[in-house]
């Protein structure tokens, strides 16, 4: 093989290895429709949802510059109307960022809470893309666009303290963010405090919204059974944490211990089984 060969499979070679690795690298992008007109957004581990109207588009959370860049040129390919409302479900990086994208549409409504906890993070460069809200609200809030109407009802400190569930009342369906799962374990340590603000949040919301669709921000779309399930996660890990306090036993005699297999077919939960107790453990001691 002369030179001129060589370097020609030489290229080629490295240019289906960049193809390959950038192929890799691609976010694993969805849109599945729920129910009606309302949809919801794949980006890697994190979810989405818009309901589609006559008069415009109510999205829920932007996720990031890039996601929500995509998504409005699919949405553009897609349909008529463009996007009226971005409805935050709380003020956190990966889930806020990008709402910049639709503001020459839209309106962003967030929970009063949100603008004094962007306030406390405004020199850390991970919520440079996070757009303050146009509106804020207190306790609940609603949109009605082309007929449909969105509520949006704040939820109980837990995760942080301007979560809001978003209510898609036609659809009966509702949306959350990382203090609410379906079929899927908590994520990490919980990140939320004391596992009873998390149990009280999910019961706020099991006896303030009747709903039949839960399509959440993260994990499988799930119903209400589901969430009542997650809730008794929580108190079964509750109460054997607690139990193993009282027995003396330490941390990591607990981790090899409290098993949960009667969740077993909770997607992480051989990932963060041992985080959750170690979570739900720091909360009890008010570590």
């Amino acid at each position: 093989m002369n030179n001129k060969c060589l370097s020609f499979w030489l290229l080629l070679i490295l240019f289906g290895s960049t193809l390959h690795v950038s192929a890799q690298d691609a976010p694993a992008r969805e849109i599945t429709n729920i129910t009606g007109d309302l949809y919801r957004v794949t980006d890697n581990a994190h979810r989405a949802v818009f309901l589609v109207t006559s008069a415009g588009i109510i999205l829920v959370d932007p996720i990031s510059v890039d996601f929500a860049t995509w998504l409005k040129g699919e949405l553009a390919e897609s349909y008529d109307v463009p996007v009226r409302y971005v409805l935050y479900s709380h003020h956190h990086d990966d889930h806020a960022s990008g709402g910049a994208v639709f503001a020459d549409t839209a309106i962003l409504v967030g929970h009063e809470n949100m603008n004094p906890n962007l306030a406390l993070v405004a020199d850390d460069p991970v919520f440079k893309d996070v757009r303050a809200p146009d509106i804020t609200f207190a306790d609940r809030f609603s949109v009605t666009l082309g007929g449909k109407t969105v509520e949006m009802i704040h939820s109980p400190p837990s995760h942080s303290d301007d979560s809001s569930i978003i209510h898609f009342l036609d659809e009966r369906t509702i949306f959350g963010v990382d203090w609410v799962n379906t079929g899927r374990a908590p994520f990490e340590n919980m990140r939320g405090g004391p596992v009873s603000l998390l149990i009280a949040a999910n019961r706020h919301l099991q006896s303030t919204i009747d709903y039949d669709i839960a399509a959440l921000g993260h994990g499988p779309v799930g119903n209400k059974a589901d969430v009542d399930d997650s809730i008794r996660y929580l108190e079964v890990m509750q109460a054997e944490v607690m139990a193993g306090i009282e027995a003396g036993l330490s941390l990591e005699e607990m981790q090899a211990t409290i098993l949960m297999e009667e969740f077993s077919h909770y997607i992480n939960i051989d990932v963060w089984r041992e985080q959750n107790i170690q979570g739900t453990y720091q909360g009890l001691m008010g570590e």
